[in-house]
């Protein structure tokens, strides 16, 4: 998609593609994950998406999209992940309102 600027200058988007973690050993290890998100920064009703770390870098300056990442933790009890997870979708809503409600599953990930 293209947007045409006042002064007859054509703007690329950037191309988000959606991306799922896959959690490594290391990512156990440590009893977390980073996970990054966006979405268009004029819609807070637009899609989210869950893109990669380097995505995410290459959006960080742009004026169409806002991101974030957030610590997603995989191990420990399940109540105390609930928590830890939730407590770091409060601070996602900040940013990006909805993102509670494309992170249903406070336990997703999780390895007993």
């Amino acid at each position: 998609m293209r947007i045409k600027r006042n002064e007859g200058n054509l703007i690329k988007l950037p191309n988000v593609t959606a991306f799922i973690p896959t959690p490594t050993d290391k990512d156990y290890f440590k009893g977390y994950l980073v996970r990054y998100f966006t979405q268009k920064a004029n819609d807070i009703d637009s899609t989210i998406y869950e893109v990669s770390k380097s995505t995410q870098a290459r959006l960080l300056n742009s004026d169409f999209y806002i991101t974030i990442s957030l610590d997603w933790r995989i191990i420990g009890d399940p109540i105390e992940i609930k928590k830890s997870n939730t407590s770091s979708l409060r601070i996602a809503c900040e940013t990006i309102p909805k993102i509670s409600l494309y992170l249903p599953n406070l336990l997703q990930f999780y390895k007993k």
